[in-house]
């Protein structure tokens, strides 16, 4: 859920190329989000690291990215948030891999396959190494080798969703190797 927060909060932000990046190593997972959306003051920038403030709706809780923060240093890592106006932002989180409290990834062959099928013309890179899996996607390369077939097509949709699968090894597996 993290990730597809952070990528709401991007389009919302006006990006229109969004970076995406899960990598461990070592002991260590990082996740990384960044965007070249409107960026935010210092101010702004604040006011969303304590919580209870968004841009998004009137509805919008805004607890996202303290939540992430949260999680992040209760599991021994870190967290940081850089933005510029006019320029993008980029959030950073890393967990220790084994921590008992680090919660699953989820479901990510659902969650990179929505955050492609909806980018919408939008320039969208993922990038996941753990645990000898790779995923690499760009949706300005499969835009190329589509010739003008919409990203969010079924045939389309349908490869990307093989082409994941292929690459991560399935659900369960993924959901393993973040707990192992």
């Amino acid at each position: 859920m993290h990730i597809l927060d952070l990528v709401q909060n991007a389009l919302t932000a006006k990006a229109e190329t969004i970076e995406v990046a899960c990598i461990c190593q070592d002991n260590q997972l990082t996740l990384r989000v960044a965007d070249d959306g409107v960026g935010m003051d210092a101010e702004v920038l604040q006011a969303v690291k304590e919580g209870f403030f968004s841009t998004k709706s009137e509805r919008s809780v805004g607890l996202g990215i303290p939540l992430l923060r949260q999680t992040a240093e209760q599991c021994d890592g870190s967290f940081t948030i850089d933005s510029v106006p006019g320029k993008g932002t980029t959030v950073t989180a890393t967990f220790r891999k084994d921590h008992v409290d680090l919660p699953p990834f989820g479901n990510l062959q659902a969650t990179f396959l929505s955050i492609l099928a909806t980018s919408r013309g939008r320039r969208v890179k993922i990038d996941y190494k753990c645990d000898g899996k790779e995923l690499s996607i760009d949706t300005a390369e499969v835009m190329d080798i589509l010739g003008g077939v919409p990203i969010d097509h079924p045939m389309v949709i349908a490869f990307l969703k093989d082409y994941i699968a292929e690459r991560l090894g399935g659900d369960d597996e993924v959901r393993r190797s973040t707990q192992d």
